[in-house]
């Protein structure tokens, strides 16, 4: 049977091409998109649907177009970006939308969605965090928003990968490096089909004991 992936955020970036990558490679993509009007000819070969991660509606209704089809992959990707305030100039009502966005809403996508991933074949779920949300690495300070969302995300994803790990489904975190995206590109970034090649093989050949880990798109774990 075809292989099927779900993947939020595909208006841009990172989830456009994990999109565009796994069409290539004769996939069923379901791609979501916080505004629908960003889908364009190149994801006609997709089933294109409107989420946004933070409202609960949304998903309701994407759970029931999509029914009890199993999938094979679920990858949580929507999120949004760094936080540069500082002490006593800090956004807090961006700080809630981060958590809204960066930590609620790949839970919400996972409750939503494990019996399909449950009744496929590979029975995978990645979310696309960063090292930023790594307590051990953070030498530098700051983004106080962003940190902490990516660390509540790595945390949910742990506890995800030891409740979901008797139904033989396996749940990592991956930081996709620094991507040459709108929300992190630069001199020194990675090129994102790069990025996301990297990502797809470190999922493709990952065991149920590696369920829970943290990576880089590199396959290196993370702390």
């Amino acid at each position: 049977m075809t292989p099927r992936v779900l993947i939020t955020g595909c208006d841009t970036g990172i989830g456009r091409e994990f999109a565009l990558q796994y069409l290539a490679a004769d996939w069923s993509v379901i791609a979501t998109f916080h505004d629908l009007e960003n889908a364009g000819s190149d994801t006609s070969g997709f089933k294109n649907y409107a989420l946004d991660v933070t409202r609960p509606e949304q998903f309701e209704r994407l759970k029931s177009a999509i029914g009890d089809e199993p999938i094979d992959l679920l990858i949580s990707n929507a999120g949004i970006g760094l936080d540069t305030g500082k002490l006593g100039t800090l956004d807090f009502d961006y700080v809630r939308k981060m958590y809204e966005v960066n930590t609620i809403g790949p839970l919400r996508l996972v409750e939503t969605f494990a019996e399909n991933v449950a009744a496929s074949s590979q029975r995978r779920i990645a979310a696309v965090t960063s090292r930023m949300g790594s307590i051990n690495l953070n030498l530098s300070g700051g983004h106080y928003g962003y940190r902490a969302s990516k660390a509540g995300l790595n945390a949910i994803m742990r506890s995800l990968a030891i409740d979901l790990f008797s139904r033989g489904i396996t749940v990592v975190s991956i930081h996709p490096g620094w991507v040459d995206t709108a929300g992190g590109g630069g001199n020194a970034a990675i090129p994102v089909h790069e990025s996301v090649e990297a990502m797809r093989r470190l999922i493709a050949r990952l065991g149920n004991h590696e369920t829970g880990q943290i990576f880089s798109y590199d396959g290196t774990p993370l702390p």
